[in-house]
């Protein structure tokens, strides 16, 4: 059951990143002003949902008790929350609701940059290998989530053009910290596989 648990856990990490990838395309089309960006921004933050939730679960199902693993978790839930945010938000948007789903945004991608953070703090704590490299991984995606918030606040400041390169920035730097994220955990699963 252990093994099911860690292989569930990776899944839910790489299904994140699959989203990250597929918000950040969605992101690019945005600032080229193509609508139809907004809705892979809702799609990609469905499976980076999808992800955090798997992630939840399975870390749940792992954990011992410990200070850092009760902080991962409560990061994973608190992401996958903030990502459901987004995906209203993208949908706001697409539809033509484009003010309160900036808005909507904003409150999601902070949601999520406190999740990731929350992750990143109870990775820190872990003395397992790899724990540094997600630590980094995990911190680098709370800033990008942070600074998707901060080019959202830019747009609804009628500061358009900035806002969007900035947003765009932040998704691409949400993708590259979830991506560092899942290869240290599949660091640490085949260290332990290797150990068993």
């Amino acid at each position: 059951m252990v093994l099911i648990n860690e292989l569930i856990l990776l899944t839910g990490a790489w299904t994140q990143v699959v989203g990250t990838v597929i918000a950040a395309i969605g992101e690019t089309l945005v600032v080229k002003g193509e609508p139809l960006g907004f809705r892979l921004v809702s799609i990609g933050n469905g499976f980076e949902a999808t992800g955090n939730s798997l992630q939840g679960v399975a870390a749940s199902k792992l954990s011992s008790g410990s200070e850092g693993e009760t902080f991962r978790i409560l990061g994973d839930w608190t992401q996958a929350a903030g990502n459901m945010t987004n995906v209203v938000a993208a949908e706001l948007q697409f539809s033509g609701e484009e003010l309160e789903g900036l808005r909507l945004d904003v409150i999601g991608d902070t949601v999520q940059s406190i999740g990731v953070a929350f992750e990143a703090y109870g990775a820190s704590l872990s003395d397992e290998e790899f724990s540094r490299l997600l630590t980094a991984g995990n911190t680098i995606q709370s800033l990008g989530a942070a600074i998707e918030a901060t080019g959202e606040t830019y747009i609804l400041n009628d500061n358009k053009e900035k806002g969007l390169q900035i947003t765009a920035f932040g998704s691409y730097a949400q993708a590259a910290g979830a991506t560092i994220a899942a290869i240290a955990l599949t660091k640490q699963f085949e260290s332990r596989v290797e150990k068993r």
